[in-house]
């Protein structure tokens, strides 16, 4: 009785983790997507509204879901306060305090937009939208083919993980 019992806690055990593994996949992605709607936001408020850079990532991150909405704020609130010396400085700082699940090269986009933030006229600013929403297609499309090949493979993994432990242990 108790032998089977630990077996079912140890298969249902590896079988989460895998799920919560294959997740992170998925996270990912909707961050990735998150984080390109934020950047297309900021990209209206400089561009249109010519909102100060300081309210325009307030207003972005007001407009966003988290994590993303986190560090919008807090690059708005270290611009607010002066507590920083330039835009890149401020995002630097919030990258580092936030977690998320997107990759440090998925965070360069974002990092090369704020270095040229508030320091070219508006055709400047648009170049760089430009390039950085390309280049975030570009991951969202690398992370939704990593979400279809390994999704999967990672779910059925954690069930044969445990299937293995548990055909040992018997």
């Amino acid at each position: 009785m108790i032998k089977t019992l630990g077996c079912l806690l140890i298969l249902a055990a590896s079988t989460f983790g895998g799920f919560a593994y294959a997740e992170n996949f998925k996270k990912r992605v909707r961050q990735l997507n998150e984080l390109e709607r934020a950047v297309n936001q900021l990209q209206n408020e400089i561009e249109y509204t010519y909102t100060p850079l300081p309210e325009a990532l307030r207003n972005v991150s007001q407009k966003c879901d988290a994590p993303m909405s986190l560090i919008f704020k807090k690059a708005s609130e270290f611009l607010y306060n002066n507590e920083v010396e330039s835009v890149y400085e401020a995002f630097k700082k919030c990258i580092d305090l936030c977690e998320t699940n997107i990759s440090k090269e998925d965070m360069n986009i974002l990092m090369d937009l704020s270095k040229s933030l508030g320091e070219s006229d508006v055709e400047g600013h648009k170049k760089m939208f430009s390039l950085a929403k390309n280049n975030l297609k570009k991951r969202i499309s690398l992370a939704e083919e990593a979400v279809n090949k390994n999704v999967k493979m990672y779910r059925y993994l954690g069930f044969s993980l445990g299937a293995m432990i548990v055909i040992v242990l018997i």
